[in-house]
């Protein structure tokens, strides 16, 4: 067990039980629009059959609290078999005999409902309150990917209660300028007072740090558009090696869900709607090849992940775009209220920001025992910051993601520092 375990509680079990639920209702509604038709998705490699990724988000709850934490007899004997990640390569989960979708969906409940059971009994303990967190935060990240998913296929967007969706307009406009952080000798990484935390943010560690200036908000369409016009996609001058390998081989020619209308100007898809270019909302769906070439056009650079996580110190959940509640991004200008320390804005939320750096461990990581969480992607690029369907009550400013470079499905950006003199 992970040796911060004692200060899980720090969730009461009211509370997992609150967030349990609303995951597992949350993954529902993500689907139950769905055809059965629309649940068949075609192979894709940035994408899972939506059967198979509902019920392995049932499985993993189910081996993980139910198997490994309370020593339960499975509920389904093919579970394994069917939804074990770790070892059914992405490819045959096409492939499989999966259960209807009347049985999968009342796999989801039955799991949930012992889950909820589990978490209420005498015998809970600190090590179920760690696996019954793995579980939810587990199931936050499918929901989001299953919003990607509904994106990629241009399906509309998710269809949630009208109420869940009643956000302020965010259209704050543009807000330019870098602001200054000083040099110095920072902590970078999470502690074992912060309560439950993943194996790839421990521990906390000091890192020396340049002074440096970054952009208070991500590049906007608008910016990223410039660079686009500006035959961005075909000057081999702004793209690394790698990059324009990428840029070659895929036929890139602008962003990946961009085209023109019949005057010449831009439209970007949202889900199923095509629309004019948001001028001020940060640029999305740009893989870290594009950011890194836009960052060479415009003379700038990618922020590392530590200058990234001391940008954004105090930038906190309350009033940032996240949780599906905006539909969308908002201008890069608005939250004002979410502002870091340092004066930057929307770090948390509205969309994920790739960083300079390599996703490595830090210097005392030590696997958890969900051993495939971060180890099998070291050496991806790292992003930071969570999008507006990230969940609040997992994202903060040391969590990390992690991603392949080429990898433009996902809703991020990017934000960018001067070059220094």
């Amino acid at each position: 067990m992970p040796r911060d375990t004692e200060l899980f509680f720090k969730v009461p079990r009211s509370v997992m039980q609150d967030w349990a639920a609303e995951a597992r209702a949350r993954t529902l509604a993500l689907v139950h629009d769905l055809s059965d038709a629309q649940l068949h998705v075609p192979l894709l490699n940035i994408i899972n059959p939506l059967l198979w990724e509902i019920g392995h988000v049932a499985y993993f709850q189910e081996y993980w609290v139910l198997r490994r934490g309370a020593g339960h007899a499975p509920i389904r004997p093919d579970a394994d078999t069917l939804y074990d990640s770790g070892t059914i390569a992405h490819d045959t989960r096409w492939d499989l005999r999966l259960p209807s979708r009347s049985a999968t969906l009342d796999y989801l409940k039955v799991t949930r409902d012992r889950v909820l059971e589990r978490i209420d009994g005498r015998h809970f303990d600190t090590s179920d309150a760690y696996f019954v967190l793995l579980s939810i935060f587990h199931e936050d990240m499918h929901a989001e990917a299953i919003t990607w998913t509904r994106q990629t296929l241009g399906y509309p967007p998710p269809s949630f209660p009208a109420r869940e969706i009643g956000h302020p307009p965010c259209s704050g406009g543009a807000l330019g300028g870098d602001t200054l952080i000083p040099a110095g000798t920072y902590s970078i990484g999470s502690k074992p007072e912060d309560g439950f935390v993943f194996d790839n943010e421990k521990w906390a560690h000091a890192v020396d740090l340049e002074e440096f200036l970054i952009a208070r908000t991500p590049v906007t369409q608008w910016e990223f558009a410039r660079f686009v016009d500006d035959d961005g996609y075909r000057r081999a001058e702004f793209w690394s090696e790698e990059g324009l390998a990428w840029l070659e081989r895929e036929r890139v020619q602008h962003p990946v869900y961009w085209k023109r209308d019949e005057r010449g100007e831009w439209l970007h898809r949202h889900f199923d709607r095509w629309t004019p270019l948001e001028p001020h909302q940060p640029a999305v769906h740009v893989c870290w090849y594009e950011a890194e070439a836009w960052c060479r056009w415009a003379g700038r650079r990618l922020p590392s992940e530590f200058e990234w996580e001391i940008a954004a110190r105090t930038a906190g959940t309350a009033h940032a775009n996240l949780d599906w509640t905006a539909a969308g991004p908002c201008d890069v200008g608005s939250h004002c209220e979410s502002d870091s320390i340092h004066g930057c804005r929307q770090m948390i939320g509205n969309v994920w920001e790739w960083t300079s750096s390599a996703f490595l461990p830090y210097p005392a990581f030590c696997e958890d025992p969900y051993k495939d969480y971060s180890t099998p992607w070291f050496g991806e690029k790292s992003l930071r910051g969570g999008s507006w369907c990230t969940r609040s009550r997992m994202i903060r400013a040391n969590y990390r993601n992690f991603f392949p470079p080429d990898r433009r499905d996902l809703w991020a950006g990017f934000r960018t520092c001067a070059l220094q003199s």
